[in-house]
Parts: structure tokens; sequence; C-alpha cells
């Protein structure tokens, strides 16, 4: 696969980070209750889920944050650097069911010679509901000057 690299001075302010659609499944679902010693059963049990009024196995908070933590380091591939990422879980993702990664640039600005781009990034169903909002803070390289100038 070839990755371009993102610039700095290429990213505009107010610019929409393309979408990118997750659909998780309940395989990953389960591994990922394993390795994060998550022994809520609503995370790879539908009974179990259905049993606390869910309509099916639930994404966990934190598994849809390294989603955004990868749509981010994704985008800003293969130099840039995630700096900072917060969020909140607002809703439901659920398993077998895609959901939307989203982000849109709110601001550029350079500090201690690095030059970072802050954005609000989210995740929606297919509904267009917001299932998860927050912020990150990229690092960009700068553009490389041709030799000569």
């Amino acid at each position: 696969m070839n990755i371009q690299q993102r610039y700095f001075e290429d990213v505009l302010v107010g610019e929409d980070l393309p979408p990118v659609a997750r659909v998780p499944n309940r395989v990953q679902l389960f591994m990922y209750s394993a390795i994060s010693w998550n022994l809520h059963r609503i995370h790879y049990d539908q009974d179990q889920a259905m049993s606390e009024g869910h309509p099916t196995v639930l994404v966990h908070g934190p598994l849809q944050g390294a989603f955004l933590g990868q749509y981010l380091t994704d985008w800003a591939a293969p130099e840039g650097r995630l700096k900072k990422i917060g969020w909140s879980n607002r809703g439901r993702a659920l398993a077998d069911q895609p959901y939307i990664l989203k982000g849109q640039v709110k601001a550029k600005r350079t500090v201690d010679g690095e030059d970072l781009v802050d954005c609000d990034i989210w995740s929606e169903n297919e509904a267009g509901e917001r299932l998860l909002v927050g912020s990150a803070t990229v690092a960009l390289p700068f553009r490389p000057r041709e030799s000569g100038q």
C-alpha cells in the first residue's frame, strides 16, 4: 500500500478528514475482552447483552477509542504523530453493524517548533447518531524544501 504523507501546510482549518467505516465483529470483541480482562459479558454474549436491555453485543468504549487513534495515525501517516486524544461515549456501538469515524480540522499551530493540528473527532452509526465524540492533536511534518532553496 502506498501511503502519501500529509504535510502541515497542506491541511486547512475546517477541512473534513475522510470518513472511515469500521464493523467490529463478535470474534474481535471476544478477543478484546480477553486481552483487556473485561469480563462484562455484554461485549461477547448475545443473551447477556439482551438481558441487560441491549439489542445485541456492544463494542467496548476503549476499543472504539483505539479505532479513533488508528484513524488519526492513518490520516497523519507515515511521519505524523498522535500527540493527544480524548473522547466521551455518547451512544452504543453494536457488533456487526457499521459505524463511521469522522473528523474535522479545528486549528493549526506551532508550539516549540512542532507543527500541530487540532481536530474534532467522532463516530456515527448508519443513522447519523454520534456514538463517540472527542478531540485530538496530531503533529505533522512540514514539507521538505527542494535542494538549492
